[in-house]
């Protein structure tokens, strides 16, 4: 309950908001409902679909900064890294969050594939001939889920959220080109072990040995269907995270450098520094 509370951006879960296990959670968002002072940065445990309706709000996703102004969709993943900073005391909205075990159990066609476009694209803006359906689709989705007597009731959620991906996530991330399927499902595959695995292992050969290929060919591969190199993707993962310790957790360089893996403080100093320009206590000091 707590880390859907955090993931939707609110102080408290109003009490028209409802969740089901740890799988879905529908709230509204207002000025009232989001935490006065500026939630740290933290990463994301669920999907999170949110409709701006009205006001602005400004926020950093995975440490880029984003101006929101309604009526704009947000959509974020699992892993991403967000901080709101600021918003309007009219803003107002809708979010649902989706646990990762709820999307994989959804199978839907084609969702690595669309997940590097929202990663890249987190927000669209809605337009009038749009906003009416989401409205629609939202209140019918409340309806469901408020309908505990069903027995059925979450097998119509998982169809309503079908319907919606078909019908309505295409209209705002036009699926990506690719040349074929094995190459995609390599790529999407690489993405997934980067999630999982980042904190223990950045080196490619390791990715590519999961994928019985050459890191050679990997490196290949992420490179056309991205534009960055697999060691690009390691990287901006593991340097989020450092980045988001040092700024909003009190633990020691020497603990996040443990966290991540690196066998001692001044190998992570001096990786740290390599990306960022900064050493790790620069950085923590700077912000």
């Amino acid at each position: 309950m707590k880390r859907f509370i955090q993931d939707i951006g609110i102080d408290n879960l109003p009490n028209d908001a409802i969740t089901i296990g740890g799988d879905l959670a529908l709230a509204p968002i207002n000025s009232s409902t989001i935490k006065a002072d500026h939630l740290e940065p933290h990463k994301l445990q669920h999907a999170v679909i949110a409709v701006y309706t009205s006001g602005h709000c400004r926020m950093k996703i995975n440490l880029n900064e984003y101006e929101v102004e309604s009526p704009m969709l947000l959509t974020l993943m699992p892993g991403q890294i967000i901080e709101q900073l600021e918003h309007s005391p009219n803003l107002q909205g809708y979010a649902i969050a989706l646990s990762k075990r709820f999307i994989d159990m959804l199978n839907l066609p084609g969702w690595q594939q669309r997940y590097m476009a929202m990663y890249n694209n987190p927000l669209n803006v809605i337009t009038p001939d749009l906003m009416q359906p989401i409205r629609i689709f939202y209140a019918i989705l409340y309806r469901a889920a408020e309908n505990d007597d069903n027995p059925f009731r979450l097998q119509v959620i998982e169809n309503l959220i079908r319907v919606f991906y078909y019908g309505g996530i295409g209209s705002f991330h036009p699926k990506e080109h690719r040349d074929t399927n094995y190459k995609n499902s390599v790529v999407e595959r690489f993405m997934e072990l980067v999630q999982e695995h980042y904190r223990e292992e950045r080196l490619i050969g390791f990715y590519a040995d999961k994928l019985c290929i050459t890191p050679k060919y990997l490196s290949k591969l992420v490179k056309e269907h991205t534009g960055r190199s697999a060691g690009d993707w390691i990287e901006n993962h593991v340097i989020l995270e450092a980045r988001a310790m040092l700024q909003s957790s009190d633990m020691t360089i020497q603990q996040i450098a443990a966290a991540l893996n690196f066998p001692n403080q001044s190998f992570f100093g001096k990786y740290f520094k390599r990306v960022t320009g900064l050493s790790p206590k620069q950085y923590r000091n700077a912000k």
